[in-house]
Order: C-alpha cells, then sequence, then structure tokens
C-alpha cells in the first residue's frame, strides 16, 4: 500500500475531528500553551532550573485544567470569546502574584493567607507595590498571554452552538488525563521522598509546585482545606524496625542507668483504649508512645530560679554581627552557650511561623497561619504559661500592630500580658518602628519585678532595604555608609543597628536595677534577612551563597552572666529546638516526646529540618528537590540510615500539623489540669 493514500486518510481524518471539536478544542489548546508556558517561566523565575519530572507532570496536569476551560469557554460565541479573556487574565493574575510573592518571601503564597491579605496589605502595601515594580519583567512575560487572548478571542470562541452530547465527552476527556496522571504519580513511589508522597501527603507548596506546577498545587491545597485530607489523615511512614529496636534498647539502658527523662505521666496505652473509636488519635498516641525521649543532662535545671528575656529578632542574621559596630550583640553571640551549626530555616508565613516554631518546639502546618490557629488550643508548654506557674510575671511585646498575624489572640493564650501598637505601646511613628524605643519603654514595666518572663518580637530590621522605605536605615546610614557593600546590603545593616541599641538599652537598665547577673537572654531570627537577594546577602558571606542549606546559617544567642566561659557546641540545631533547650535549662516540666524539637544540649543526634523536608544531620545533608543525601566526609551513605531520617523528618512534620488539628496537648493533658 502505498504512503500518500495513508496520509491523506490520516489528514482527511484529522481535519473532520478538528471540525467537528473545534469550539472546544481551540480554547483548550490555547489554554494549554498559556499554563504550560507560564508554569515553566514560573519555575525558572523562582527556582532557576526545570526538572524532567517537572517538565513532564507539569504538562500532564495542566491538560485536563486546559479542557476544563476550554469547556467553559467555547462553543458559546460571544460570552466565551470574554470568557477566554477573563480566564487567562485570571490565570495570569494568580501566576504572576506568586512569582512576586515568591520573590518578596521566599514561599508561596496560600489560600488561607490570601483571605487574610487586608490585613498584610494594609500594613505592608507601599512595599508590595515596590516588588511589582522591582519585578516588571516577570509580570509583563506573565501579561503577554492576556493580550494574545485578547486579539486572538473571537477566532478561539467563534459564534456557533454544539450538540448535546460533546460537552459531556469533552469533560469526560478532562477526568480522564486527570485520573491517568495521578495513577502515573500512584507509580512513581521511588526514592525516599517519592512523587507519590509529594502528591498525596507531603503538603509541601514548594515542591509540589516543582514537581506538579503551581495550578495543581492550587488544586491540592483546596482539596487539603474541602474535605481535610492532611498529611496526619494518610498512612504514614513508621519509623523502620531497626530504629524501633534502638529505641527499645536505648531504654533498656536508660533504665538500668536510673536516667531521668524528660517524659510526663502519660498513658499511651489508655488513651488508645479510650479513643479507640478514633483512628487519628490512636494512631497519635501508638506514634508517641514509640518516640524517643531525650534525657536530663549536667545542663538540666542550670538557669533554674532566673529571669528570662527570649527575643525573637525580625530578619537577624550572624553576618551582620561586628565586634566594632555591633558590640553588645556580639558580646552576647560569643560569650554565652555558642551554637557552631545554628540554622533559622523559613517557613510558610515568614515572621509568624518563624516565631511559632521558635517558641513551640513544633513545626508549622502548612497552607495556614499557625500560631493563630493555635489560639483555641490548650498550649501548656508556653512559657507564659509555664513560668506562671512559678509565680513570674510573663509579658510579652511588639513594636507593631497588636492585633497583627491575630497576635492578639495567639500570645495571651500562651500566658503572656500581651502588648503591642494599640494596646498599651505607644511609639513614634515610623517605618518600620523603633526597637531601642520599645525597649527604652518597656523595661521599666518588669525590671523591678522579683521574677519575671518577657517575650519580644522586634520589627525594626524589617524589608524593604533602602533610605527612603526603611527609617531605620535611614537613622543608622552614616554608620555603614563606607562599608564596601552595595545600596541594600548596606541599609539592612542600617536597620539592624536599632536592634543594637536596643539590645545595649537592655543590658544597661537590667544592670542598673541590679537585675543583670540573675537574668538569661535569648535572642533567634525569626527568618534569613529574605529582603536582600542572594546575590546582595551573598556579599556578606564573601562568596555566592549556597541557596540550599547555607543561606540559612545564623546565630543563637543563648547569654546568662554568670557562665565564666563560652560553650561550643558543634551539634546541627535549629530555632525549632530552642524552646525543648530553654525548657531544659530552667528546669520546667514538659514531655520531649511531644515535641517536634530536641534539647540541643541533650545527646540526641542533630536534625535540622526545612519546610521542604530537606535536611542537615551531623552525618550529611539531604536535598528533597533532588531526592539526595551527601555525606559530609564524602563516603557513600548508608541508604537505611537516609530512609530512617527522611521518614523521621516526615513524621516530625506530619504529627506536628496533627498536634496543631487536633489540639493534641488537650486530648493527652488538659483533663489533668481541669481543663
Amino acid at each position: 500500500m502505498e504512503l500518500g493514500p495513508v496520509r491523506h486518510k490520516i489528514f482527511s481524518v484529522g481535519k473532520t475531528w478538528w471540525n467537528r471539536w473545534r469550539p472546544l478544542a481551540a480554547p483548550s489548546l490555547f489554554f494549554l500553551v498559556v499554563l504550560y508556558y507560564e508554569e515553566l517561566f514560573l519555575k525558572l523565575y523562582c527556582f532557576h532550573s526545570l526538572s524532567p519530572a517537572g517538565v513532564l507532570f507539569t504538562l500532564l496536569f495542566s491538560v485536563p485544567v486546559a479542557l476544563l476551560l476550554g469547556l467553559l469557554c467555547g462553543g458559546t460565541g460571544r460570552r466565551g470569546a470574554v470568557l477566554l479573556v477573563v480566564c487567562t487574565a485570571l490565570i495570569s493574575l494568580w501566576m504572576g502574584s506568586q512569582t512576586v510573592y515568591y520573590h518578596l518571601f521566599k514561599t508561596f503564597l496560600t489560600l488561607f493567607s490570601l483571605t487574610k491579605m487586608m490585613m498584610v496589605a494594609g500594613a505592608f502595601g507601599d512595599m508590595a507595590v515596590g516588588e511589582i515594580l522591582i519585578n516588571w519583567f516577570p509580570i509583563l512575560m506573565m501579561a503577554l498571554p492576556v493580550a494574545l487572548s485578547i486579539a486572538l478571542r473571537r477566532r478561539l470562541c467563534p459564534a456557533g452552538s454544539l450538540p448535546p452530547r460533546m460537552r459531556p465527552r469533552w469533560a469526560a476527556l478532562a477526568a480522564a488525563v486527570q485520573l491517568a496522571a495521578m495513577g502515573l504519580v500512584l507509580c512513581c513511589g521511588n526514592g525516599v521522598l517519592s512523587l507519590r508522597y509529594i502528591y498525596f501527603q507531603a503538603a509541601a507548596p514548594v515542591l509540589e509546585t516543582q514537581n506538579f506546577g503551581m495550578m495543581t498545587q492550587t488544586q491540592l491545597e483546596i482539596r487539603r482545606v474541602l474535605f481535610g485530607i492532611d498529611p496526619d489523615d494518610q498512612v504514614l511512614p513508621k519509623l523502620e524496625t531497626r530504629h524501633v529496636r534502638r529505641i527499645l534498647e536505648s531504654r533498656e539502658t536508660v533504665l538500668q542507668e536510673e536516667e531521668k527523662l524528660h517524659v510526663m505521666d502519660i498513658d499511651f496505652e489508655a488513651l488508645k483504649e479510650r479513643d479507640a473509636g478514633d483512628l487519628e488519635l490512636t494512631d497519635m498516641h501508638d506514634y508517641f508512645s514509640k518516640v524517643e525521649p531525650t534525657a536530663e543532662n549536667q545542663w538540666t535545671g542550670r538557669f533554674e530560679g532566673k529571669n528570662l528575656i527570649w527575643i525573637v529578632a525580625e530578619a537577624f542574621s550572624e553576618k551582620m554581627l561586628d565586634p566594632e559596630r555591633t558590640p553588645t550583640l556580639w558580646k552576647l553571640a560569643h560569650e554565652g552557650i555558642v551554637c557552631n551549626n545554628f540554622y533559622t530555616p523559613l517557613w510558610g508565613v515568614s515572621t509568624s511561623d518563624g516565631e511559632y516554631v521558635t517558641t513551640t518546639g513544633l513545626i508549622p502546618k502548612s497552607g495556614v497561619w499557625s500560631y493563630s490557629e493555635s489560639a483555641d488550643n490548650y498550649m501548656p508548654f508556653g512559657f507564659g504559661n509555664q513560668f506562671q506557674k512559678l509565680d513570674y510575671r510573663t509579658l510579652a511585646f511588639h513594636d507593631y500592630l497588636y492585633t497583627y498575624y491575630d497576635r492578639n489572640l495567639s500570645h495571651p493564650n500562651m500566658g503572656y500580658e500581651y502588648y503591642g501598637m494599640g494596646n498599651g505601646l505607644t511609639l513614634e511613628e515610623a517605618m518600620p518602628p523603633s526597637d531601642l524605643e520599645m525597649m527604652e519603654e518597656v523595661v521599666p514595666w518588669f525590671v523591678d519585678e522579683e521574677h519575671f518572663m518577657v517575650y519580644m518580637l522586634t520589627v525594626s530590621g524589617h524589608l524593604n532595604y533602602s533610605r527612603e522605605e526603611n527609617d531605620q536605615a535611614d537613622r543608622h546610614y552614616d554608620e555603614v555608609a563606607d562599608l564596601p557593600y552595595s545600596e541594600a546590603v548596606k541599609c539592612y545593616l542600617a536597620s539592624q543597628m536599632e536592634l543594637e541599641k536596643a539590645m545595649e538599652s537592655l543590658l544597661r537598665q537590667l544592670e542598673e536595677a541590679g537585675k543583670l547577673e540573675n537574668t538569661v537572654i535569648v535572642l533567634s531570627a525569626d527568618h534569613y534577612p529574605y529582603g536582600l537577594s542572594d546575590e546582595e546577602y551573598s556579599e556578606l558571606f564573601g562568596h555566592p551563597v549556597d541557596p540550599v542549606f547555607e543561606i540559612y546559617e545564623n546565630a543563637l544567642i543563648l547569654w546568662s552572666a554568670d557562665l565564666e566561659e563560652p560553650v561550643h557546641v558543634d551539634k546541627y540545631c535549629s530555632s525549632l529546638d530552642v524552646m525543648p533547650t530553654l525548657a531544659n535549662l530552667f528546669g520546667l516540666e514538659y514531655d520531649s516526646r511531644l515535641m517536634a524539637g530536641r534539647d540541643i544540649l541533650s545527646d540526641e543526634p542533630g536534625l535540622v529540618i526545612f519546610s521542604n523536608y530537606s535536611f542537615l544531620t551531623d552525618q550529611g545533608s539531604y536535598d528533597s528537590t533532588t531526592d539526595t543525601f551527601t555525606m559530609f566526609d564524602g563516603s557513600q551513605p548508608d541508604p537505611e540510615y537516609v530512609a530512617e531520617r527522611v521518614a523521621e523528618v516526615q513524621n516530625r512534620v506530619a504529627y506536628s500539623a496533627a498536634i496543631l488539628d487536633h489540639d493534641y496537648y488537650r486530648v493527652v493533658l488538659g483533663e489533668e489540669d481541669g481543663t
């Protein structure tokens, strides 16, 4: 048979099909091109790379969306042409917004945050406008499809009607493609962090976007919100048998050595019986009963009876420290307990999540404001609640809006008298406000108390870093003007000079009141200064910064005047570990099994967890985007060790979310306290 007639027949069949289905096929094909183009552009702009799996699955998951949008617009004539432009504009707006948001916060905008956007926009509207101007190129590239849709709308959506059966068939085609793509993902279960786990369980927006695209990430979040499909609802990877055996063996050793463990009197077996009808709770009881607790150590109770001032500092970085420019912060960072491998990972809601991690020892749940969500939960380990029981006066301060991120709800629930702007704290109008001014105003409120525990959240180091947009940077610019850095970096350093002045004031007031010797000062960042570009932040490192791990390196200030010499700790640790470390140092009662963080001064191996499930241990680093573990000594990793660590990270993330969702501290401890 000759090829000519075959080609002709194929062409004829294809033409017939196209003519019949063109009203739906043409707009669907247009939307597919638009979606795929914008998805790939977003990946390249945000991540600077494309993975083969990401390219393939983004295309596959874009097809059903394009088919449904084509179904919406096709075959409806003039109305369809208008819908085509509107839908294209909405897609471009969403994708462009995500591009700008990621550039600003190094994370993606969630639907939950979108519902709270008026609060954020009212506070930082000018900053958002500035970011739009800075990111004009990606916004322009995202807007091109809108112009194209306007030009092609009549050709893509001509007048005419469709036979009744065509629309159900087109919808069925979209559903079939979606199910096929999901089925293919189900087959991708290889690797210690598989595509199957990322799609069905992980709830990690960055990984979802990298592997499946932003539109799919949005769909997954909607599914989780509407149907409660959270990581803790799935069949989670449990601790490997070898690890469980090691836990049991270690417990036998502990019993033999009569060590005291950081555990409370919780009968998990009785709880499993009581909650037998609730599979999620019984799963949690079973899991926490198997978590290895940390033991008391030589540092347990070392600071018992002392006062505590605990500060989470906006965009604090160890790279800003200088013995001459910031002598107070330098002293505090180098003369106390010095953690040589400390990190402040970035979480989904920047400052609020940074606070939540540091003060609760829990990993925030993806897609929500975890601190805000915790406001109705029982939080017995909140330091305000803990120290109140010891007859301390407990206060919390923030030199910004009292209600921002719902802190007016979450912080009193942690046991604090909470004050911010609009609720007892009056500061000079500036943006950002002054940390020094806050310190000068509030320290007299508590410094004469017999015992006090004070939590503070600073704001002077907040972006943007320019003299025009940052009053603190402008105020201290002359102090950094001669430094060999770009303008943005100098403005960042200048803004943090206000924190230096604030800490200098704090120490002076404590000393004048005779309280410095009996007060512990703790300070860590909510996040690194992501208001600087990677290139700008690299200037402070002196080399191009590694954006996967190195960019999150930081300092933890843990200082007490009675420490005769610095204590250096080489363990890999993070802001997640600060709360249980302080609980141990102050001799507080807590259950180490019910926290994702670990006492830094314990014998527990180091583990630093990042929002995308990457992590660091004392042996090496795991990059979730490449699913690879690299040993620090260059040797080949033990696959079982890597698999166990990945499972441990997955569990800590998932069960932290479960604690929040199920008000779990009330479930296991609340009744004992009569709550």
